[in-house]
């Protein structure tokens, strides 16, 4: 899903699949680099491969659920962890940690199918440990189980590292969807950063008081991608503060007509209620252009549906036309 750190965006292209636009993270390098000095290169690159498979399939498990629930899914970063799919899953909480939950419960689903237990139970103690290869090498004799066991190591390697409640992974999505349950929307991304930061802190202690160098690794990346998300907050947050920008001002008169009335009321009543008030301004202005967008998809489908009828909608189609419809009719009800 979107998110601000777009230093982990860094990817090039590998065309598309399914209409949608596939894209493979910089960071994939890093897979191979650390296994085949220590495993050898042909396990290595075995090992590399299932794991970008695996990722393959867990963004695209997003992709599917973002659009079965009326979301939309153009693009998707393939990642050493996945988690960084570019959807917009549907509105609300059910929607967005439905998507999200989708990656994490297909690397669930892959390891049961190729859970040691069922094959090779004497490796399951090393299997089921994170931090290394159940196998020293690929043998000829064994070969069908090795690749068992790896692709169980790479699906349980992702499903437990997007289970920790840290944007930008599936675990921190599936945490602020049930955070919008729970808190204002305006509170939700701060309180997200802020367990993250907790978390991260919690990793630090446990890889050093356990000597495990990994464990720290893994605290230090958590701790840097939520510090860096918190002060871009910090400074999202400052500039929304500052006021629109002068495109902002010149875009039409009513919204000249809200920033003078915002600065009269600066005057009035001084720095904090003008900060609440720009703040109120801004999200009107996003939710006429929300709402906008929304009447416009509208249109363009029932379009559709008188040209063709209904029966000419895509499954995708019809999602999206009772999405609007809902959200339209709930937005009509507030108004009255």
């Amino acid at each position: 899903m979107n998110d601000r750190l777009n230093w982990m965006h860094l990817s090039v292209s590998a065309g598309r699949l399914f209409s949608t636009h596939v894209r493979l993270s910089i960071w994939l390098a890093i897979v191979p680099l650390v296994v085949c000095p220590r495993y050898g290169f042909t396990l290595g690159m075995t090992f590399s491969g299932l794991l970008l498979l695996s990722v393959l399939l867990h963004e695209f498990a997003h992709v599917f659920t973002a659009r079965w629930t009326g979301g939309r899914a153009d693009e998707v970063l393939l990642t050493p962890v996945g988690g960084l799919a570019q959807v917009s899953p549907a509105r609300g909480a059910f929607g967005m940690g439905l998507t999200a939950a989708a990656g994490p419960a297909l690397n669930l689903l892959i390891c049961l199918f190729a859970f040691p237990g069922w094959y090779a139970p004497q490796t399951l103690p090393s299997s089921l440990n994170p931090f290394v290869l159940p196998i020293g090498s690929l043998q000829a004799a064994t070969i069908w189980q090795d690749i068992g066991l790896l692709l169980f190591t790479a699906n349980w390697i992702g499903f437990l590292v997007n289970l920790l409640p840290v944007l930008p992974l599936d675990g921190g999505h599936i945490l602020r969807a049930a955070l919008l349950t729970r808190i204002a929307p305006e509170f939700v991304n701060r309180t997200a950063i802020n367990i993250g930061i907790f978390v991260a802190m919690l990793i630090l202690i446990g890889g050093a008081s356990f000597d495990n160098s990994q464990v720290v690794l893994i605290g230090t990346f958590v701790l840097t991608m939520n510090l860096i998300q918190y002060f871009q907050l910090e400074l999202a947050e400052a500039l929304e503060a500052a006021g629109p920008s002068d495109d902002d001002l010149l875009e039409d008169d009513e919204t000249l007509e809200r920033s003078n009335t915002v600065s009269t009321r600066e005057s009035l009543h001084g720095p904090l209620e003008s900060w609440r008030e720009q703040r109120r301004v801004r999200r009107e202005q996003l939710e006429q252009t929300r709402q906008a967008q929304v009447e416009e998809e509208l249109d363009s489908l029932l379009a559709k549906v008188h040209e063709h009828g209904l029966h000419s909608l895509s499954e995708q189609e019809k999602n999206s036309l009772k999405s609007c419809s809902d959200l339209l009719r709930e937005r009509s009800k507030h108004g009255d």
